[in-house]
This record gives C-alpha cells, structure tokens and sequence, in this order.
C-alpha cells in the first residue's frame, strides 16, 4: 500500500471519532437552545464520557461494516448507507445501556439529534476525505502503476475507464504480449520476459486479463511479482462476458465454486414486486392531474391518439403493449415498432412542439407507471426494446437475453450512466447484467435518486444521450 493510501485509511477513524464526539457537543447544544433553562442530571461533561465510551462501540461496528476497508468501498452512496446502518447499531447499543441502566438518563432528544448529526458529520468527513485524496490523485500522488498481461477488448476496455476518469487512482504502464494479437497500446514486452520487465518499470499491480494463459506461465507471472513485491490481479473471464459472482463451497472435502443465482429470484421478486405496486398507485394518485393536463395539450396540439404504444420484450421474452404520451405527429409515429431510436435530427422534422416539451422533461414516460402496476414493468430495470431491435442484438451480444430474467424498467443502471437512446449497446448490456447480478432494494432507491438528478439535468441541458461527453 502506498504511503497516500496509508495515510487516508489512518486518518479515516480519528475523522470517524472526530465527527462523533462533535454531534454529542452539538446535540447537546441544540437542544439547550431549544429549552432554556435546560433542566437534567447531566451536564455536557457527562455527555461527552458517554460519548468517548461509546467510541469503541463505534468503531468496532464501522470495522465489521467494512468501512475502514478500501477494499470494500464502491461510493459515495454506499458509503452513506453503511455509516447510516453503523451509527444506527451504535445507538442502539447506547438505548439498551440506558434502558439496562435505571440510573442512566439520556434525554430522548438529544439521542434523535446525536443519530440525525452523526450521520450527517461522519458522512461529510469522509466525503471531504475521499474528494481530497481523488484532488491529489489529479496530481498524481498515489497513482498506483498498472501493467496489463494479455491484450483484447477487456485491457482496452480498462484502459478506456481509467482515461476518463482524471482522478483515477490507476494509470497503465503498457502491456505485456501472450499471443500474437495486436494492441494500441504501448508493448512493453512478452509473458516470457515478465521478471526483466517488472524490475525495469516501477509497477505497483500487475493484471492478467487474457484468460486463455497457460498454467506454468500464470504461475510464472505470479512468483515474479511476490518476488517483486508487486500485487497481482486477475480479470476473471468465465464464460465471455458474464459478470455473476460465485461463491466457495464444499463437495465432501473438495472445494469448489457455485454459480450464484440471481438475488431477484424467490423473496427478492416478491419484494421488489410489493414496492413497485405501492409507489406505482401512490404516484398515479399524485400525478393524475399532471397527466390530465398533459395529455389535453397532446390532444389540442396534433391530431391523432394521446397515447403512443407498441410492443416491447419483457421478462422471460413476453411481449406487451408499452405505453408513452405521444410525442410526434401522427404520420411519422411508428406504431408497429421500427430497428432505430430517435435521434437528436429527429427533433427537427418528427416531433412536436409540446412534444419536444414532455421529452426533454421525460415526462412522455409517465404512462409507463400505469405498466408498473399491471405488472408489465419495473420501476428499476433493463430497458425494453422492441421485438426486431431484440432479435437483431440477440445474434450480436450472446449474453442479450439474460436482461430478459428479470421485468424491464422504467428506469435502469445503464441510462443513469448515459447509456439510453443511440448509445453502445454492448456496453448497455454490461450495465444491465451488473445491475441484475447485484439487485437489492438499496440499489433500486439509489439508481432512482440518480434518475431524479439526470431528469433535472435534462430539463435544462437537453438529451444526456445527445450530448458529447468526449
């Protein structure tokens, strides 16, 4: 590990425990704004033991919820939620102490306070943190170098992630040859010469992405990076472009490896079921007027029907009628479904005025709640295409019809990261495939959230999918 990467992972837990104590002072504080004179047992000395005492508990806890494992972190977000589960547990523990304690007075709103501030502090600390670590990377410090063994689509695809970020923590030295198949990127020499490579670059990760390497040479490559101190890695590729994690069991004494079914079958289906239903009637109740209105402008705005349908694939390839307001003039609508999405030419010649309104707000997709409740569709999950666009990507991408194992989605994983419209397909299916081997209720409100922030840019900045993101 880095001396960058020592240092934030040191200085998380004092920032943790820093935070804390702060929500008990403020706590404290607030609440004897709210009512003066304050009258209790304690005062904020007494406060703050509890709080110190309370810190171990912290920690602990933080420490089994993976967040002082760099490891474990994958976001903002998540991050978010686990802190939130952490100091949650931790002030249960402080309630049952109070509860086992008969002497033990807590005021009930400096708890509610002490919960509300722990969350929000110890949250921002550690956003500050990660920002300034990914400030410092932009400069290089604690940029770890990468050598890629084996060229193909899954080193260029890496290469691809790591240039568009300007704060990744990773930067590819070159690539080490296998075979025969050529590369962009710079060679830095082949499988067979890896000892003299590692000690002529300063290389801080080595990583295998050609699967096809023979044993011996694996087993080569791996003792000269223990030989070197160097971490090695490896890209799993089991069966292409399958993305599922598998999990380590027993067969009498032989180890093996289990696919992992997928986490929306059995109780994840029924969940997930239960919530669509009762946010699909809550927002029909709340938004009936606003689809009243919009649905007369259609009407008075164009000839023709208010509603644009067509068939769409859903679960297990079952079609279904899938609905829209209409939002181009009645001649260029397709109703039986075409092999093309609209593109930001089709603006000028097909689409309506108030059309180009409900577009640009996505407020065109609001029949598709009506979807959601019949059961047709998700809140959250892989878009549906129409049944010739579906035949056409299933001879293209061999792993297109798994997006079909689960209800197709109002919204999904892929176009809250600008994949949607006339976008890479093959790319759309990775995101689909992640999203439905890593299901979970958390993940559908976060997908949503983001949806929400991408409506609202939208709104003002135009078609995400339209725009250049080079």
């Amino acid at each position: 590990m880095k001396r960058s990467e020592l240092f934030f992972t040191f200085i998380l837990l004092p920032i943790d425990i820093a935070m804390f104590i702060l929500s008990f002072v403020l706590s404290f504080s607030l609440r004897s704004h709210l009512e003066s004179p304050f009258s209790t047992d304690f005062g904020l000395k007494t406060y703050l033991l509890y709080s110190v005492l309370l810190v171990p508990v912290m920690a602990l806890i933080f420490g089994l919820n993976g967040l002082y494992s760099r490891r474990n972190y994958m976001g903002y977000w998540q991050e978010f939620y686990k802190v939130a589960i952490s100091i949650s547990a931790t002030i249960f523990v402080l309630i049952v102490a109070i509860f086992l304690s008969k002497s033990l007075f807590f005021s009930r709103l400096i708890l509610i306070f002490t919960w509300i501030l722990a969350l929000l502090l110890i949250s921002a600390g550690r956003v500050l943190l990660r920002s300034l670590e990914r400030f410092f990377l932009r400069f290089g410090v604690g940029v770890r170098n990468v050598i890629l063994v084996g060229a193909g689509d899954i080193s260029e695809k890496i290469v691809s992630e790591i240039q568009k970020r300007p704060d990744s923590a990773y930067k590819v030295l070159g690539m080490v040859m296998t075979g025969d198949r050529k590369s962009d990127l710079k060679i830095l020499g082949d499988i067979d010469n890896i000892s003299v490579i590692l000690k002529k670059f300063k290389v801080d990760e080595v990583v295998l992405t050609d699967s096809l390497v023979s044993r011996n040479k694996i087993l080569d490559l791996i003792h000269a990076c223990e030989d070197n101190k160097i971490y090695f890695k490896y890209v799993p590729d089991i069966f292409g472009m399958m993305t599922s994690s598998f999990k380590a069991g027993l067969i009498g004494s032989t180890p093996v490896m289990e696919y992992e079914r997928i986490p929306l079958d059995g109780w994840g289906r029924i969940t997930k079921r239960i919530a669509d239903m009762l946010l699909a009637a809550i927002l029909l109740l709340i938004l009936s007027p606003l689809m009243l209105i919009i649905a007369v402008l259609v009407k008075l705005t164009s000839k023709g029907p208010v509603f644009y349908w067509h068939e769409r694939i859903g679960r297990d390839e079952k079609k279904f009628k899938f609905f829209k307001f209409r939002s181009m003039y009645l001649d260029k609508c397709d109703f039986e479904g075409g092999e093309k999405w609209t593109t930001k030419e089709d603006e000028k010649t097909r689409i309506t005025p108030i059309g180009l309104f409900i577009r640009k707000t996505n407020l065109d997709e609001l029949p598709q709640i009506w979807n959601i409740l019949k059961g047709d569709m998700s809140f959250v999950g892989p878009r549906p295409e129409q049944p010739k666009l579906v035949e056409k990507f299933e001879k293209q991408i061999p792993e297109y019809f798994r997006r079909h194992k689960v209800k197709s989605g109002l919204t999904g994983w892929a176009q809250v990261n600008g994949l949607k419209g006339d976008t890479s397909v093959k790319e759309r299916v990775q995101y689909d495939l992640y999203y439905i081997e890593n299901w979970s209720l958390w993940f559908d409100f976060k997908i949503l959230l983001k949806t929400i922030g991408l409506i609202i840019y939208e709104a003002f900045r135009g078609k995400y999918e339209y725009r250049s993101r080079s």
